[in-house]
Protein backbone atom coordinates (compact mmCIF):
# COMPACT_ATOMS: atom_id res chain seq x y z
CA UNK A 1 0.00 0.00 0.00
CA UNK A 2 1.28 3.41 -0.62
CA UNK A 3 2.30 4.87 2.22
CA UNK A 4 3.68 8.50 1.42
CA UNK A 5 2.83 10.93 -1.90
CA UNK A 6 4.69 13.89 -3.19
CA UNK A 7 3.01 17.29 -2.00
CA UNK A 8 4.15 20.10 -4.56
CA UNK A 9 7.80 17.53 -5.07
CA UNK A 10 7.93 17.02 -1.64
CA UNK A 11 7.77 13.26 -0.56
CA UNK A 12 5.40 13.40 2.70
CA UNK A 13 3.74 10.68 4.44
CA UNK A 14 0.23 10.54 3.19
CA UNK A 15 -1.73 11.64 6.32
CA UNK A 16 0.68 14.63 6.47
CA UNK A 17 0.30 15.01 2.73
CA UNK A 18 -3.84 14.64 3.57
CA UNK A 19 -3.69 17.52 5.77
CA UNK A 20 -1.03 19.94 3.99
CA UNK A 21 -3.66 19.37 0.98
CA UNK A 22 -6.18 20.76 3.07
CA UNK A 23 -4.54 23.23 5.16
CA UNK A 24 -3.35 25.00 1.91
CA UNK A 25 -6.82 24.60 0.08
CA UNK A 26 -8.29 26.25 3.13
CA UNK A 27 -5.80 28.92 3.02
CA UNK A 28 -6.18 29.55 -1.15
CA UNK A 29 -10.38 29.58 -0.46
CA UNK A 30 -10.11 32.56 2.64
CA UNK A 31 -10.62 35.04 -0.50
CA UNK A 32 -13.51 33.54 -2.05
CA UNK A 33 -15.61 33.36 1.32
CA UNK A 34 -14.71 36.83 2.10
CA UNK A 35 -16.18 38.14 -1.27
CA UNK A 36 -19.07 35.50 -0.96
CA UNK A 37 -20.07 36.94 3.05
CA UNK A 38 -19.96 40.31 1.33
CA UNK A 39 -21.75 39.43 -1.44
CA UNK A 40 -24.75 37.88 0.09
CA UNK A 41 -24.13 38.07 3.97
CA UNK A 42 -22.14 36.05 6.39
CA UNK A 43 -24.97 33.13 7.05
CA UNK A 44 -25.57 32.65 4.05
CA UNK A 45 -22.03 32.04 3.16
CA UNK A 46 -21.43 29.98 5.86
CA UNK A 47 -24.91 28.20 5.72
CA UNK A 48 -23.76 27.56 1.54
CA UNK A 49 -19.95 26.31 3.04
CA UNK A 50 -21.63 23.92 5.61
CA UNK A 51 -23.97 22.66 3.31
CA UNK A 52 -21.10 22.11 0.63
CA UNK A 53 -18.82 20.36 3.33
CA UNK A 54 -21.48 17.87 4.73
CA UNK A 55 -21.52 16.87 1.33
CA UNK A 56 -18.27 16.02 1.69
CA UNK A 57 -18.22 14.02 4.71
CA UNK A 58 -21.24 12.08 3.64
CA UNK A 59 -18.79 11.15 0.31
CA UNK A 60 -16.00 10.21 2.93
CA UNK A 61 -18.26 7.78 3.82
CA UNK A 62 -18.02 5.70 0.51
CA UNK A 63 -14.03 5.96 0.60
CA UNK A 64 -12.19 2.61 1.12
CA UNK A 65 -8.18 1.82 2.03
CA UNK A 66 -6.39 2.24 -0.82
CA UNK A 67 -8.07 4.67 -2.76
CA UNK A 68 -5.78 7.32 -2.35
CA UNK A 69 -6.39 9.38 -5.04
CA UNK A 70 -9.71 9.96 -4.03
CA UNK A 71 -8.49 11.22 -0.25
CA UNK A 72 -6.82 13.18 -1.44
CA UNK A 73 -9.96 14.98 -3.31
CA UNK A 74 -11.83 14.61 -0.65
CA UNK A 75 -9.46 16.35 1.65
CA UNK A 76 -9.30 19.45 -1.21
CA UNK A 77 -13.31 19.42 -1.44
CA UNK A 78 -12.91 19.52 2.87
CA UNK A 79 -10.04 22.37 2.96
CA UNK A 80 -12.63 24.51 0.69
CA UNK A 81 -15.27 24.59 3.61
CA UNK A 82 -12.96 24.31 6.04
CA UNK A 83 -12.14 28.33 5.82
CA UNK A 84 -15.75 28.63 5.85
CA UNK A 85 -15.77 26.91 9.66
CA UNK A 86 -13.12 28.97 10.99
CA UNK A 87 -13.23 32.61 9.56
CA UNK A 88 -17.32 33.00 9.12
CA UNK A 89 -18.72 32.44 12.78
CA UNK A 90 -15.90 34.43 14.25
CA UNK A 91 -16.79 37.30 11.87
CA UNK A 92 -20.50 36.97 12.54
CA UNK A 93 -19.48 37.23 16.94
CA UNK A 94 -18.61 41.04 16.54
CA UNK A 95 -22.36 41.43 15.08
CA UNK A 96 -23.84 39.97 18.33
CA UNK A 97 -21.11 41.66 20.64
CA UNK A 98 -22.68 45.00 18.48
CA UNK A 99 -26.20 44.25 18.66
CA UNK A 100 -25.96 43.38 23.04
CA UNK A 101 -24.20 46.86 22.92
CA UNK A 102 -27.18 48.27 21.60
CA UNK A 103 -29.64 46.56 24.11
CA UNK A 104 -28.18 47.25 27.40
CA UNK A 105 -25.37 50.43 26.06
CA UNK A 106 -22.35 47.94 27.81
CA UNK A 107 -19.48 46.77 25.83
CA UNK A 108 -18.92 43.02 26.97
CA UNK A 109 -16.68 41.43 24.53
CA UNK A 110 -14.40 39.65 27.50
CA UNK A 111 -17.47 37.98 28.44
CA UNK A 112 -18.69 36.93 25.52
CA UNK A 113 -15.42 35.41 24.43
CA UNK A 114 -15.03 34.35 27.34
CA UNK A 115 -18.22 31.92 27.34
CA UNK A 116 -17.46 31.54 23.44
CA UNK A 117 -13.76 29.98 24.38
CA UNK A 118 -14.78 27.76 27.28
CA UNK A 119 -17.70 26.46 25.03
CA UNK A 120 -15.55 25.31 22.50
CA UNK A 121 -13.06 23.68 24.48
CA UNK A 122 -15.63 21.92 26.66
CA UNK A 123 -17.01 20.42 23.43
CA UNK A 124 -14.06 19.54 21.85
CA UNK A 125 -13.21 17.57 24.67
CA UNK A 126 -16.57 15.91 24.85
CA UNK A 127 -16.44 14.95 21.38
CA UNK A 128 -13.20 13.68 21.38
CA UNK A 129 -13.87 11.59 24.55
CA UNK A 130 -17.25 10.45 22.90
CA UNK A 131 -15.45 9.35 19.69
CA UNK A 132 -12.69 7.69 21.21
CA UNK A 133 -15.90 5.66 23.46
CA UNK A 134 -17.24 4.67 20.19
CA UNK A 135 -13.91 3.62 18.29
CA UNK A 136 -13.44 1.03 21.64
CA UNK A 137 -16.65 -0.48 21.75
CA UNK A 138 -15.95 -1.46 18.16
CA UNK A 139 -12.64 -2.60 18.90
CA UNK A 140 -10.22 -0.21 17.75
CA UNK A 141 -6.46 -1.37 18.43
CA UNK A 142 -3.56 1.32 18.98
CA UNK A 143 -0.67 0.79 16.60
CA UNK A 144 2.34 -0.51 17.92
CA UNK A 145 5.14 1.91 18.23
CA UNK A 146 6.97 2.51 15.06
CA UNK A 147 4.36 0.52 12.83
CA UNK A 148 3.89 1.96 9.08
CA UNK A 149 1.32 -0.15 7.93
CA UNK A 150 -1.31 -1.21 10.76
CA UNK A 151 -4.97 -2.56 9.28
CA UNK A 152 -7.98 -1.96 12.02
CA UNK A 153 -10.62 -4.66 11.33
CA UNK A 154 -13.73 -3.80 9.40
CA UNK A 155 -16.34 -3.68 11.89
CA UNK A 156 -13.72 -0.69 13.44
CA UNK A 157 -13.43 1.19 9.76
CA UNK A 158 -16.73 1.20 9.56
CA UNK A 159 -17.04 2.93 12.96
CA UNK A 160 -14.83 5.36 11.87
CA UNK A 161 -16.24 6.00 8.88
CA UNK A 162 -19.77 6.80 10.10
CA UNK A 163 -18.13 9.36 12.48
CA UNK A 164 -16.27 11.03 10.39
CA UNK A 165 -18.93 11.00 7.39
CA UNK A 166 -22.52 10.58 8.56
CA UNK A 167 -22.34 11.48 11.57
CA UNK A 168 -19.83 14.65 11.00
CA UNK A 169 -22.66 15.46 8.31
CA UNK A 170 -25.58 15.68 10.59
CA UNK A 171 -23.27 17.95 12.82
CA UNK A 172 -22.69 20.58 10.27
CA UNK A 173 -26.60 20.64 9.64
CA UNK A 174 -27.06 21.09 12.93
CA UNK A 175 -25.40 24.22 12.43
CA UNK A 176 -26.69 24.70 9.30
CA UNK A 177 -30.43 24.96 11.04
CA UNK A 178 -28.66 26.79 13.86
CA UNK A 179 -27.40 29.38 11.26
CA UNK A 180 -30.57 29.40 9.52
CA UNK A 181 -32.60 31.02 11.89
CA UNK A 182 -29.50 33.41 12.75
CA UNK A 183 -31.42 36.74 13.31
CA UNK A 184 -28.58 39.21 12.56
CA UNK A 185 -28.90 40.13 8.34
CA UNK A 186 -26.96 42.57 6.72
CA UNK A 187 -29.25 45.25 6.83
CA UNK A 188 -30.52 44.71 10.40
CA UNK A 189 -26.72 44.57 11.15
CA UNK A 190 -26.16 47.71 9.05
CA UNK A 191 -29.42 49.56 11.36
CA UNK A 192 -27.37 48.40 14.42
CA UNK A 193 -24.41 50.10 13.44
CA UNK A 194 -26.01 53.27 12.53
CA UNK A 195 -27.85 53.25 15.19
CA UNK A 196 -24.52 53.11 17.54
CA UNK A 197 -23.04 55.86 15.53
CA UNK A 198 -26.14 58.29 16.24
CA UNK A 199 -26.05 57.30 20.08
CA UNK A 200 -21.97 57.77 20.20
CA UNK A 201 -22.62 60.99 18.55
CA UNK A 202 -25.22 62.33 21.23
CA UNK A 203 -23.02 60.95 23.75
CA UNK A 204 -19.91 63.17 22.18
CA UNK A 205 -22.38 66.17 22.24
CA UNK A 206 -23.40 66.19 25.99
CA UNK A 207 -19.71 66.27 26.58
Amino acid sequence: MLTSVAFFGIPLPLESAMFALLLVTAIVALPFWLWLSHRLGKHIAYIIGMVFWAGVQIGIFLVHPGQITLVLWMAFLAGLSVSAAHILPDAMFPDVIEWDELRTGRRQEGIYYGVKNFIRKLTGALAIFLALQVLGWFGYQTPPMGATNFEQTPITLTAIRLLIGPLGAVLLFSAVITAWFYPLTRERHARIRRLLGIRQSRRGEGK
